[in-house]
Formats: structure tokens, C-alpha cells, sequence
């Protein structure tokens, strides 16, 4: 079966409507035609158009023509169909941001001043303790764990001492990119740090400060990881970054987590 000319013909609204006919039961062409209300020679060439495509077949019995579905080609279709039913991780992803975008845009109209968003997050990462600090604070590292997915990251400058800037620039797949700035904040090697990194608006200003803050406590054999993240100072345009920051880091997170435990194998 050829699935994109079943698809073509049955994109158009006359063969759509024989399909349905024909499920009913087999017709001559002379019933197809009278319950269409069309002439016959143009339904004749609907019934020519859906026949090379093997959705139906016109069967010559005498001077009748009866045609019937190929049922047959119906169970690929429906088959081809089915196997693109299942939903993919990042589609579902897709639809988690997209109500959180539009919850995030509901909020920002009853914002207060000074309102702080707060987000928490955890995980047991495997590697020693240094191996993890490193992943948090040397460029070549973060060059390969600091994005979600889809993203890239397409430029990493950082320098991990009080007031060092920090700076990170992820590119997507079209060649759009997107820059957070900011600093370091408190760094206390190899067990905790503070920084803020704040994902920056189409006029180069922060859309909020965001607060980040990592603490690395040595366990058996893993590193437990808390960050805290807290933003503050939001703009009403803020809605989208704003709504990326749960599923960004867990994706993030994932990442990091991936490549430690590849790293100590």
C-alpha cells in the first residue's frame, strides 16, 4: 500500500464520503452515484481514483460493476495510523510546558511586588565528590550537561570565586539562542555554592533574578545534590522562561546525572 496516495484520495471530500458508503456494504456504481446525488461518469472517475490508490475494488459481474472496500488495505492503514497513536516523551513534555506557560501568563495579571517563586530539586549522583564540584563549576564540563533537551550549549564562560561571572548562552535547533547571566555568589569548595544566573530578555535585561543555590553532601558511594532555586524581581514577560525553569533543570539534571554515572563506569 501506497499510504500516501490512500491518504491523498481520501482527502477529497467526494471519496471521503464513498469510503463511508461502501463500509455500509458493496454498491454498483449506479447506487454510489444516486445516493452522491453526481452523475455517473464523474463518479465513476472517484471510484478509478480510490481503486489506484487500493482503497476499493470495482468488481465486473456481467453488465454490473458492484464495488466493495478493500478491507485488506483498510487493516495498514488503520495499522500505519496506530503506530503514530503512541504519544513520545517530548511531546507529552511539550503539552506539560505549554499549561505552564499559559498558567504562568494567568499569574503574572494577579503578580505582587516582590512576590518570590521558589523551586526545589534533588538527586543522588554517582562520582566522588570533586568529580561532582567540577561539573558544576569547569567550562568544559558544563559544555557538555547545561542544557535540556533539544539544546545545545553554545557558549560557557564561568569563574567560580565570589563576584566571578558566570554566563551561559544555549542555542536550539533552529539557531536561536537564548543567554542567561549573572554571578557567583558564595563558593565553598567542594561542597557548596551560590550564584545567580538569570536568563536575559530580547533587550539584553533579566526577565527575574534567579538565585540558585547547590549543596553536595558526600554519601555511600553517591553525592546527594539540593539546589534551591528562587526568583525574584519578575517581568509580566517573564511567563515562558518563568515555566521552563521545573522541566529545563530536571531535564538538565538528568543529563548530569547520565554523564557522572558514564564518567564512573
Amino acid at each position: 500500500m501506497d499510504v500516501r496516495r490512500a491518504l491523498a484520495a481520501l482527502s477529497e471530500s467526494t471519496r471521503f464520503r464513498i469510503v463511508e458508503l461502501l463500509d455500509e456494504g458493496p454498491r454498483t456504481v449506479g447506487e454510489v452515484a444516486a445516493t452522491l446525488g453526481a452523475r455517473q461518469p464523474a463518479t465513476t472517475k472517484h471510484l478509478q481514483a480510490l481503486e489506484a490508490a487500493g482503497l476499493v475494488v470495482v468488481n465486473p459481474l456481467g453488465r454490473r460493476r458492484v464495488v466493495a472496500l478493500r478491507r485488506d488495505t483498510m487493516r495498514e492503514l488503520a495499522a500505519w495510523l496506530d503506530a503514530r497513536a503512541e504519544q513520545l516523551p517530548d511531546e507529552s513534555v511539550l503539552w506539560q510546558y505549554r499549561v505552564r506557560v499559559e498558567a504562568e501568563e494567568r499569574r503574572s495579571t494577579e503578580m505582587e511586588e516582590g512576590e518570590v517563586r521558589r523551586f526545589r530539586f534533588r538527586r543522588a549522583l554517582h562520582g566522588t565528590l570533586s568529580h561532582v564540584w567540577s561539573a558544576w563549576t569547569e567550562e568544559r564540563v558544563m559544555r557538555r550537561w547545561w542544557a535540556p533537551d533539544h539544546f545545545e550549549v553554545a557558549d560557557c564562560s564561568v569563574r567560580p570565586e565570589v563576584g566571578g561571572e558566570m554566563r551561559i548562552v544555549l542555542r536550539e535547533g533552529d539557531g536561536a539562542e537564548y543567554v542567561a547571566s549573572g554571578e557567583f555568589v558564595k563558593v565553598d569548595p567542594p561542597s557548596w555554592l551560590v550564584f545567580v544566573l538569570s536568563p536575559l530578555g530580547p533587550d539584553g535585561e533579566p526577565l527575574f533574578r534567579s538565585r540558585h543555590e547547590v549543596t553536595l553532601r558526600p554519601g555511600s558511594g553517591t553525592v546527594a545534590l539540593e539546589m534551591t532555586i528562587e526568583a525574584d524581581d519578575i517581568r509580566a514577560e517573564a511567563a515562558p522562561a518563568l515555566a521552563g525553569i521545573e522541566i529545563g533543570w530536571n531535564q538538565q539534571l538528568d543529563r548530569l546525572a547520565a554523564l557522572l554515572e558514564a564518567d564512573s563506569a
